[in-house]
């Protein structure tokens, strides 16, 4: 695979300055793991992953329970949590950006997936972002390079 410019990238992200309710939007688009958060001038500055977006949609004490059903919270009530998180700016959310170059070897990738809690990477060249590859994608490629 001698760059990534020939796997199927998305350009799923949103600038810095987006509410965490653009962002979730966005991320449940593009149906990918995590979309990458933008500078100014498209640098990744950070990603926001469907982890994210379930903690600012959900108490944070439910990583702390073995058992819920004993809760009773309705469509009201996440609607309510979804409206005070929703205007927060998503940099209080995001994580931490994991990028790779575009010309970043095949084993480079793979190893930035097997690390990562999630199901996709920034690619970037020059620093500024290409797309989001999803780790799927990223085995399709590889496997239609092994049948050609």
């Amino acid at each position: 695979m001698p760059s990534l410019r020939s796997a199927a990238v998305t350009g799923a992200s949103v600038p810095e300055w987006a509410t965490f309710l653009e962002a979730a939007r966005t991320l449940a688009h593009h149906r990918l793991a995590a979309i990458a958060v933008l500078d100014e001038a498209d640098r990744v500055v950070g990603l926001f992953t469907q982890d994210d977006m379930l903690a600012g949609l959900f108490p944070g004490y439910l990583t702390e329970l073995r058992h819920t059903a004993f809760l009773q919270e309705g469509l009201d009530a996440l609607a309510a949590r979804a409206e005070i998180a929703g205007g927060h700016p998503v940099a209080k959310h995001m994580r931490s950006p994991l990028s790779v170059d575009v010309e970043a070897s095949a084993a480079h990738v793979a190893e930035r997936f097997l690390h990562c809690e999630w199901g996709a990477i920034a690619v970037v060249e020059n620093e500024r972002f290409v797309g989001m590859l999803d780790q799927g994608e990223f085995c399709r490629t590889i496997l239609s390079r092994l049948d050609s």
